[in-house]
């Protein structure tokens, strides 16, 4: 192979794992932010707003852990991590805030069940979260 080649594909193997780790712990909060918000509001009857809140803070409980030292392999002194830990917190505030107006316009405005607003939010949530741990938080 010559040098652009093992470049190329020394760059797309990267960012593939990188995804693909991304994309199973992604997996594995939503599982996680899922079962929460169906416990809180099938079982327990929460409003959807706070099985929301619930779930989702669950799953991004799961999420610092798991994308810290596995997706991205942060592994930053002390000092580093309170920095990190801030920064995810504020990337997770504002996408709850997101996933929440979202989900209130899906359901009251368009008439969309709950459960489908809360695919439909999760899915949005993705792409905020993915793009600012990898050019903020993690970077």
């Amino acid at each position: 192979m010559n040098t652009l080649t093992k470049t190329i594909t020394h760059i797309f193997n990267g960012k593939l794992k990188l995804l693909s780790r991304f994309s199973i712990t992604g997996v594995l909060n939503t599982l996680i932010d899922f079962i929460v918000f169906s416990l809180c509001q099938s079982v327990f009857g929460f409003h959807y707003t706070i099985s929301q809140i619930a779930g989702y803070s669950f799953g991004v409980t799961n999420s610092f852990i798991f994308n810290k030292k596995w997706t991205f392999e942060s592994n930053k002194p002390k000092k580093k991590l309170y920095h990190e830990l801030i920064q995810f917190i504020i990337v997770n505030i504002v996408s709850l805030l997101i996933t929440i107006f979202f989900m209130k316009l899906l359901i009251n405005t368009f008439i969309i069940n709950v459960y489908v607003s809360k695919i439909i939010v999760t899915l949005i949530a993705q792409v905020i979260n993915f793009l600012s741990y990898k050019l903020w938080v993690f970077n």
